[in-house]
């Protein structure tokens, strides 16, 4: 299977995964448009010719700084 292909294919299924968990409100649409940029820049770097760049991954602290989400309440039955 060609490279481009394969790329296409994983960016797909992120979207669609992306997607499914905005929809079940796992994350923000906010947080989701973030990670499928990151995701479209990283499968672009893949390219043959360019090396990959890295970047530091943040803190555990940066992560959870961020005002937390709260659960939502189980429907009644």
């Amino acid at each position: 299977m060609p490279d481009k292909l394969k790329r296409t294919l994983l960016g797909a299924v992120i979207a669609v995964a992306l997607a499914a968990a905005v929809s079940y409100g796992l994350i923000s649409q906010q947080t989701a448009d973030k990670l499928q940029t990151e995701a479209n820049q990283t499968l672009n770097e893949g390219q043959p010719g360019s090396p990959p760049q890295q970047q530091p991954a943040p803190s555990p602290e940066a992560q959870n700084s961020g005002n937390p989400q709260p659960n939502p309440a189980p429907a009644a039955r």
